[in-house]
């Protein structure tokens, strides 16, 4: 884990996740790049005067350029807490383009959850897992979390998003001293036309130095996700790893049951991937 990209929900101040995304970056000596992104103002009304279009890039030009105002405050920040490799980035243009071009060239993507802007809502950063392509760090910003990575869950149960989510995690797996795998069961439906083998998972964790105690989870999905929260509270994990499922196709932005219910009562930050 070598290039860790964190958003910047605002350019004033260094948020909960910001924090917690420089943390990470100085445990593991990785470089730490934080993305401003400000959205274009495009709903103009078709009788609007050219003074009201001026004046609209006028106020958007004024906030990029006091966005890149702060890159030598943030970089300075960031070397206070450890992370000497670092950069502030401005984009101009739309949230869910500018997180999946930039997360081309990281390892992992840290995101505020229920803060004070507008993309820390469910459906909001539910838009950018569903179409960044790497993994998140979903962190809840009311309650200032630590990056420990003493006690992590992982939420397993076969499908392609948990196999994805559990293998990008295993650089932070490799570092706890607890790991409790919460082991639920899925029927795959394409397993009468696909057969695939399906891989010991606790062997495969002890294979790259991650010891694991199990726990089964027999629930339906309807309370997976208020199990899966239950199971890590228990074990006093600061993690949780799980695969992210829903749809992003056109317009629709749809999770299932579990990954939203996660989103909305977290209260330990969220390793998630699509």
């Amino acid at each position: 884990m070598r290039d860790i990209l964190v958003y910047a929900s605002n350019h004033r101040t260094f948020t909960p996740s910001m924090r917690y995304a420089a943390s990470l970056a100085a445990r593991f000596g990785a470089r730490l790049n934080a993305v401003y992104v400000q959205e274009p103002v495009t709903i103009v009304p078709s009788y609007a005067a050219m003074q009201l279009v001026a004046e609209i890039r006028r106020f958007t030009n004024e906030q990029i350029a006091e966005a890149l105002g702060q890159r030598e405050k943030f970089c300075a920040w960031a070397c206070g807490l450890g992370v000497a490799s670092n950069d502030w980035l401005v984009i101009e243009g739309g949230m869910r383009e500018a997180m999946a071009q930039t997360g081309n060239w990281h390892d992992l993507l840290v995101l505020g959850l229920r803060g004070e802007t507008g993309w820390s809502g469910v459906a909001e950063v539910g838009q950018v897992l569903l179409t960044c392509g790497v993994p998140c760090i979903v962190v809840p910003e009311d309650r200032m979390p630590a990056a420990a990575f003493q006690s992590i869950a992982v939420a397993w149960n076969g499908r392609a998003e948990s196999v994805r989510a559990m293998h990008s995690a295993l650089p932070l797996l490799r570092r706890a001293e607890n790991v409790t795998l919460i082991h639920g069961e899925f029927v795959d439906p394409l397993a009468a036309v696909t057969r695939v083998p399906t891989p010991d998972v606790e062997a495969y964790l002890v294979q790259h130095g991650v010891k694991v105690r199990k726990r089964l989870l027999d629930t339906g999905d309807d309370e997976a996700g208020a199990a899966l929260l239950a199971v890590a509270g228990e074990a006093r994990a600061d993690l949780l790893v799980m695969g992210a499922y829903g749809r992003a196709r056109f317009s629709e932005w749809l999770f299932g049951g579990a990954t939203r219910h996660a989103l909305e009562h977290a209260a330990i930050p969220v390793f998630m991937r699509h």
